[in-house]
């Protein structure tokens, strides 16, 4: 074999195995990273003013800027913890009353009432001809609901240490994001060998992309919170504005979400003998306030990214089942560099094809 070759293929071989090692360690604190560098990219212009405002000092500068980050984010999202586990634990109690009878209120008891009985048999006569035992299937849907709600609140406790954790590790990433973000990046692309005008088109979109995400995750949320509001007002239960702006808190949380306010608010409809509005309240919320995410984020995003619709529905919900709540940063991120790449191989392609005819 020739030595060159050897070298070149040792070198390609030793670079993979390190990245694939580096991958390794990285990945647990993957969320951590990316929460860091999507705040850090978004903020990064307040914080150079507030370093201008400090006369250039850096640690200085990237220290205020994180102990506000930390009163901004960090704090309420501690209070918010302790309050979703809460509710958490009693959605998971009204569940559980419900489905085994002890409250006094049935699955049976809320089908045979008069305002859902006749709808419950329309949809028996529809189903009928399939042979499907759709109390059974009710049945089992509502354990399940019961099982998830459960895990999810038993989970926040159990894991609440590693989730301190990360929450400081990200405090900690992001200080030298603000210190030594310049620095890093300055490096980085001494060592990567492209060309500039692909360096300023990558950190152009980056910024551009983070920025648009941040954007619709958070006018999502309010969306989301604002139809939730909504419904509590329709339904006629009381401070629908604060409880809409619980869900629009709550809307990130994977699977989840604005159910941890809104199903709570239903069921205590339904145990108080509003069967109308208790049931309109679940199916509101299940088409309409957890169901809008998917279009809507994916559209403010794309919108603000100029990117692709149906890339951005891609990146949103392959990042989100790949990574959680963390690709929703990183898969948009991704697919834009993938097509920067792309678009700048078909250019670099392009002469040669022209020479060839």
């Amino acid at each position: 074999m020739d030595r060159t070759l050897y070298i070149t293929l040792l070198a390609c071989s030793a670079t993979v195995l390190f990245l694939y090692l580096l991958f390794l360690i990285l990945s647990p604190l993957l969320a951590a990273i990316v929460w860091a560098g999507a705040i850090g990219t978004v903020t990064y212009p307040l914080y150079k003013k507030l370093l201008a405002r400090c006369h250039e000092r850096e640690n200085v500068a990237a220290t205020l800027m994180t102990i506000a980050v930390i009163l901004a984010i960090v704090v309420p999202l501690l209070g918010l913890v302790f309050i979703l586990s809460r509710e958490a634990a009693l959605a998971y109690q009204y569940l559980e009353h419900l489905s085994s009878g002890t409250s006094g209120l049935t699955l049976k008891s809320i089908l045979n009432h008069p305002m859902a009985l006749s709808w419950w048999e329309k949809l028996s006569s529809l189903t009928g001809s399939f042979d499907l035992e759709l109390d059974e299937i009710l049945l089992t849907t509502i354990k399940e609901a019961i099982a998830n709600i459960f895990n999810y609140s038993t989970g926040i406790v159990t894991n609440l240490l590693g989730f301190l954790f990360r929450l400081s590790l990200m405090v900690i990433i992001l200080f030298f994001i603000y210190r030594d973000g310049t620095y890093f990046l300055r490096r980085f692309w001494l060592v990567v060998s492209i060309r500039e005008t692909i360096k300023s088109s990558i950190s152009e979109t980056v910024n551009r992309v983070l920025g648009a995400v941040m954007f619709g995750v958070i006018l999502t949320c309010m969306v989301q919170g604002a139809l939730g509001g909504l419904g509590f007002l329709v339904a006629g239960l009381p401070s629908p504005f604060l409880f809409g702006t619980l869900m629009a808190i709550t809307a990130p949380i994977p699977f989840i979400g604005t159910a941890l306010i809104w199903l709570p608010g239903a069921i205590y409809l339904l145990m108080h003998g509003e069967m109308l509005h208790g049931i309109l309240l679940i199916a509101w919320g299940v088409l309409v306030v957890s169901a809008i995410d998917n279009i809507i984020r994916p559209l403010f995003i794309s919108g603000k990214a100029k990117m692709p619709f149906l890339l951005i529905v891609f990146g949103v919900l392959g990042g989100f089942l790949a990574f959680g709540l963390a690709g929703l940063v990183l898969g948009p991120v991704v697919l834009s560099m993938i097509l920067i790449f792309f678009e700048a191989s078909r250019g670099a392609l392009a002469p040669a094809d022209q020479s060839s005819q």
